[in-house]
Formats: structure tokens, sequence, C-alpha cells
């Protein structure tokens, strides 16, 4: 939905904010809503300290259809990614108002298949942090705990 003059502009603007913050060692992530929107975007701005945060719920939750599987998302976004905050939702459809409702949950229990997210970025050998987006209803420290155990799993079956 970017405009060309926005295409024009913002890669200027991503490229100075990556700058700034170089000398701490420190980069800057973006999201997109799609795996090509986010690496064309890179592209443009062709910065070594501007990544991509892959996250996989806003670009499930970014369409009443997605328009790529999670799994296609991951694969071309790990190479390219520096942060990666994670959540996973459930998807409540409403076909006659055309509109789909998302119920974030834990890791382990939503529709994007955090065991093949997490082996592809343990593939590319992610040099950066994974945050789990948390819980918004409910007991947030249980749900978020049983999130932070999946992970802690998966990894140390990766390993």
């Amino acid at each position: 939905m970017a405009s060309p003059d926005d295409l024009e502009r913002i890669p200027a603007v991503l490229r100075e904010a990556g700058e700034r913050p170089a000398d701490l060692g420190l980069k800057v992530a973006v999201i997109a809503d799609n795996s090509w929107s986010a690496l064309n975007l890179l592209d443009l701005v062709d910065s070594p300290h501007v990544q991509v945060n892959p996250d996989l719920g806003n670009i499930y939750w970014c369409y009443d259809e997605a328009e790529e599987t999670s799994e296609d998302a991951i694969v071309a976004l790990a190479p390219r990614a520096g942060y990666w905050h994670c959540k996973n939702l459930h998807r409540v459809q409403i076909p006659e108002n055309r509109h789909s409702i998302f119920i974030r949950v834990p890791l382990s229990e939503g529709e994007i298949d955090y065991r093949v997210a997490i082996s592809a970025m343990h593939d590319v050998d992610l040099d950066g942090y994974l945050a789990i987006e948390g819980a918004m209803e409910g007991d947030q420290l249980t749900t978020d705990r049983r999130s932070f155990g999946y992970v802690v799993g998966l990894l140390a079956e990766l390993d």
C-alpha cells in the first residue's frame, strides 16, 4: 500500500535511524505485513544496521485471509532478522461482516506453528533476541510462563 513517494522517503529515514545507534552496537528492526514487502524495504534501505522483526502474528492478522503462510514468511525472513517478537493467535472469522477477529493465546496453542518458526530461526543462527509478546487477558503470568516453557523446550530439542 506504500506510495512511490513512501518508497523514496522511508528507506532514507530508516537508513539514518539505523546509523544513529550503530556505534553502540544497536540495530533497527522493522515489521511489515508480508515477507516480500519487508525484504523489498530492506533492499531499498541497504544498511547492515536495519534488519527485520519477522512478526508472524502481525503478518497473520493484517488480512482477513493471510497472503502467505507463516511457514513461508519465516523461512523468507529469518536470514534478515535481528530481533523477533512472537505472539500466537486464534482467528475467528465473521463471514457476514467479511471480517476476522483474533484472540491471543500461548505460543504453543495458536494457529502459527512456532516449532517450524523457531527451527527456521535456529537454522540461520539468529544473532538477536526472541521476545514473547504476551497474553492480554486472564492470568497473564501463567499464560506467558507456558509460552516461555514452550520456547525453552523447543530450543533444548534443537540444541
